[in-house]
């Protein structure tokens, strides 16, 4: 959840149309138009990439809302065991904040998916994700939608990169590649201390080190 007092505003007299500002937002909220760039202030979460990417002076903007907005995604209307479910296939639990700076917890990511959210952009309009550092929260964004059976390829324009916060987010058969690749790495034998429980044995056997 997020609230927005603020949102980004173009001086169409001073945009060229560079479009460096567009591929930055990462609620999809900027489009390119006959040169100039505009603005949808209902997907707008106010986190100034855009102002601080322009290359022209002041030619965006942020300006106060007329009123307070709120961007949260209300799951009270859906099937709480049905949100349990794909947050636990996805690797969260359902009160855990994916994103540190906004503190936008699984439950609400996961509604946000069911309630129509097909990207990373419809996301992080419809909850206020990524407003913050917008870096950490893409793995766990990736993890609910492809927990929600949605697959994305990397866009052309590398808005964003799906991208792993640790070895234990690799997949099996993708370590098993890099480990065909790259044996001396051990990526493999470091992939499975991560990930898989220690047996009755080895918890014995560590507790007498």
């Amino acid at each position: 959840m997020i609230r927005l007092e603020f949102f980004a505003q173009v001086d169409e007299r001073k945009c060229t149309g560079c479009k460096l500002c567009e591929p930055i937002c990462p609620a999809g909220a900027i489009e390119i138009e006959e040169k100039t760039a505009t603005i949808d202030i209902d997907r707008c979460i106010d986190c100034q990439r855009c102002i601080d990417r322009c290359n022209m002076e002041n030619a965006v903007s942020r300006v106060p809302r007329p009123s307070e907005v709120v961007r949260y995604v209300d799951h009270s209307d859906l099937d709480p065991l049905q949100i349990k479910t794909l947050c636990a296939k996805a690797g969260l639990l359902p009160d855990m904040p994916i994103c540190g700076c906004m503190r936008t917890t699984g439950k609400e990511t996961v509604a946000a998916v069911l309630k129509g959210a097909t990207t990373p952009e419809d996301l992080c309009a419809m909850t206020g994700l990524r407003a913050g550092c917008g870096m950490y929260c893409m793995t766990r964004i990736f993890q609910v939608l492809e927990a929600c059976g949605i697959s994305l390829d990397d866009p052309p324009d590398r808005r964003w990169i799906n991208l792993t916060l640790s070895i234990a987010d690799i997949p099996r058969e993708k370590v098993d590649r890099i480990e065909e690749a790259y044996p001396q790495c051990c990526v493999g034998e470091d992939w499975k201390r991560v990930t898989q429980r220690p047996t009755t044995s080895q918890k014995k056997e560590g507790d007498h080190v």
